[in-house]
Order: C-alpha cells, then structure tokens, then sequence
C-alpha cells in the first residue's frame, strides 16, 4: 500500500493499520536503526546501531539488539540467548564497509541493508518491491497455548524519495 501526500499525517499513520495508536515511540534511544513492537504489550525490541571508533560499521557485530521494557517503567534488559536464536537475534553479511545485509532469524528469508542513506546509517528493506527506510515493525501475536502465533506482520517506514510514510502487511502463513 503506498500512501499519498494527503496521507502523510504521522498519528493517522500509526493507527492506520493494526498498529495501536496508544504504543509509545522509543524516540530517544541513541543510533537506533529500528524497532519492533508486538500485540502483546508495550515492551519494545530496539535495533541500534553499532560502529567502530572510526564511524564505519562494526562488521562482527554490526547491530545491538535489546529490550526497552515499557511496562517496568523503560528499563532497558538485553535479549536473552532464546530471543536472540528464535526470534529478535539477526545473520548477517558484508557487503562492503558502508553496506551490510541483514536478516531476522524469525523471518531468514526477509532481507534488510544496514546502509549510508544520506550521510547516516539507515536500514532500508523492500516496501512493495522498492527499497524504503524501514522505521518500525508491529507483529501482531496468538497466544494460545504454549507458543505465540504469529498471524501477521507490519512494516512502517518513509520513502527515501520523498519522506512519506510508507506501509506494508506480511500475513504469515502456518
């Protein structure tokens, strides 16, 4: 779904698809790349960016993953090693000092690029079949049982050709 410049209200975007209008926006987290938020509850996954002390990308461990825990009060916790190999943790290849390719353990198969977008680092991944900056993701979760379902996937971001918001639902089939 590309959304149009009558669209380009950021509140109205954010509730638009299932994501809910009341989940706070970790605006504050240094070098933060993106991050994934869940149906569950508030608690939100941040993907920040991690460089050598000479700027570029630190190829062995180019992101750090962690917890802000929004409902004890935004302490931040790391992901544990289960989150990190089933869900939350990330592969990844060199591509060159300024790109890196970047994939989801839960999602092997969905690509992103940690890449220099106009000077900062920005994950951009494909937004109905264009490459945009990726801002956010919601996931939208079952928990019946003893593991959650996942029943779909929201990607938020902006085109890197406008700055518009952008939108995409993965529904994930069983």
């Amino acid at each position: 779904m590309r959304l149009d410049y009558a669209e380009t209200n950021k509140s109205y975007i954010k509730g638009l698809a299932g994501l809910p209008s009341d989940y706070p926006v970790p605006s504050s987290e240094p070098d933060m790349l993106f991050y994934i938020q869940r149906s569950q509850n508030f608690n939100t996954v941040i993907y920040q960016l991690n460089t050598t002390p000479d700027g570029f990308i630190n190829e062995s461990n180019p992101i750090n993953v962690y917890w802000k825990n929004y409902e004890s009060g935004g302490e931040i916790m790391n992901i544990n090693l289960l989150q990190a190999k089933l869900a939350y943790g990330y592969a990844h290849k060199v591509i060159n000092k300024h790109t890196v390719e970047i994939n989801v353990v839960s999602y092997p198969s969905y690509r992103m690029m940690l890449t220099l977008v106009d000077g900062s680092y920005k994950i951009l991944s494909k937004f109905n079949g264009r490459w945009e900056i990726l801002t956010n993701i919601y996931v939208y979760v079952e928990d019946f049982g003893v593991f959650p379902s996942v029943k779909y996937v929201e990607l938020y971001g902006q085109q890197q050709s406008t700055d518009l918001p952008c939108f995409e639902r993965l529904s994930i089939s069983e």
